[in-house]
């Protein structure tokens, strides 16, 4: 008799088993096997006030402040300490990506153009891939923090935390479908842990008696890993919590913990109020908010042990900080800017070069063709567009992206 899954079901940690996927490749990776965290600076930002600067030149309002060198040059004020901050510390270990062309100027399309590689919103993005492709055996392979992420065909593998919460719901069921007008029935320790140790004697008996090959040993060594892989997530903390706060510090901790704990391969985080359509100054704060909490994901993931002696996490971990649009050269009526196709984006740490800057836009704030090969601007070279940062990207985590983005030559350069 064949068992289901139904009859070796208790409570909501069980249902963790169903985001374990396994795959097998028979491809040679193109770059050592890396974790990725993505970081979604939502709205659009505006690359003028740190990233791309272009002070004194006619057609572009840019903030007050000078161009400072390092490790990249990035445009500095005192209104901006975090952001300084932020490069004074890890310049050196970054690399800057201009004139990047999202062809839209709509919210959802750039989304889903710079996170996928694709116009296609049902295609995985660069994070579900990663984890599809490196990291499908653990707990929770791609782990979403924030609203902002596509997780196309690969949706069994990843999981939602936070705002959006998935994880809670499966961990505490009582959470998410609380009980109404009755007295809950609930366990204390000791019965938790007597429960736990019957069902766990069970389901080993049951894979002793029936479990010896098939379909029966597979689906029992799945539930009894799953009681495991459970208690891995609880051990995280604030995965329960369904007003989870947007704060990046706060994510980046979970984002460092599940990597850390091998529990995930990709991690999602967001921030981010960047669609500044009046008072353009608001770029400050948000600016702030994004770099003091990329200061916090790194300093985490460079002081966490990694798997190799004498190395951290941070040299295991790329981390690709993207915004979805930038803004136009030139202030509205309001004050604001307005939304605009060309943008840049941040790649760190994996053990990937730094102190780099590839691509750039002209005095216009649009793109310049760049060699791919290298990221320098080059006459009659290929106009950087999404597709082909999504498959260097990827390219660069250790993923061959000819299997994914087949039609996007890979911005090589990234890997250095």
């Amino acid at each position: 008799m064949e068992i289901t899954r139904r009859s070796m079901m208790v409570g909501g940690a069980a249902a963790l088993g169903s985001l374990t996927l396994g795959r097998s490749r028979a491809w040679a990776e193109p770059a050592p096997a890396r974790n990725l965290v993505l970081v979604v600076a939502y709205g659009g930002w505006d690359t003028t006030y740190a990233l791309d600067p272009k002070p004194g030149i006619t057609g572009i309002d840019a903030p007050i402040g000078e161009i400072v060198e390092l490790g990249v040059p990035i445009f500095d004020h005192a209104s901006r300490p975090a952001t300084r901050g932020f490069f004074e510390a890890f310049g050196e270990r970054v690399t800057l990506v201009h004139g990047l062309q999202v062809q839209s100027l709509v919210h959802a399309d750039c989304s889903k153009r710079v996170l996928t590689g694709t116009q296609s919103d049902t295609n995985p993005d660069v994070g579900a891939i990663t984890a599809f492709e490196l990291g499908a055996e653990r707990p929770v392979p791609y782990f979403v923090l924030g609203q902002t992420s596509y997780a196309g065909p690969y949706a069994s593998i990843a999981a939602r935390a936070g705002t959006a919460n998935q994880l809670g719901t499966l961990l505490e069921p009582a959470a998410g479908y609380p009980v109404v007008g009755v007295a809950p029935f609930a366990l204390d320790g000791d019965e938790q842990a007597l429960v736990r140790t019957h069902v766990l004697a069970r389901a080993q008996r049951r894979l002793a008696e029936r479990g010896a090959q098939g379909s029966n040993r597979a689906k029992l060594e799945d539930f009894i890993a799953s009681l495991q892989r459970g208690d891995d997530l609880r051990a995280i903390g604030a995965l329960g919590d369904l007003d989870y706060t947007r704060d990046l510090g706060v994510q980046a901790q979970l984002a460092i913990s599940a990597l850390e704990r091998e529990l995930s391969w990709a991690v999602q985080i967001e921030t981010g109020s960047f669609d500044t359509h009046t008072a353009n100054e608001g770029q400050i704060v948000q600016h702030e908010l994004l770099f003091a909490g990329l200061t916090a994901l790194v300093e985490g993931l460079a002081a966490t042990p990694g798997k190799h002696a004498g190395g951290s996490l941070l040299d295991e971990t790329v981390i690709a900080v993207v915004s979805e649009m930038g803004r136009t050269p030139l202030l509205n009526a309001a004050g604001g800017k307005d939304h605009w196709p060309i943008t840049s984006a941040m790649v760190l740490g994996g053990g990937l070069p730094g102190g780099r800057v590839l691509g750039a836009t002209d005095d216009a704030l649009s793109g310049r063709a760049i060699d791919l090969a290298t990221g320098a601007v080059k006459e009659g070279g290929t106009t950087l567009a999404y597709g082909n940062f999504a498959a260097g990207l990827l390219e660069a985590v250790g993923v061959d992206a000819s299997l994914h983005l087949p039609n996007a030559e890979p911005l090589h350069a990234l890997r250095g």
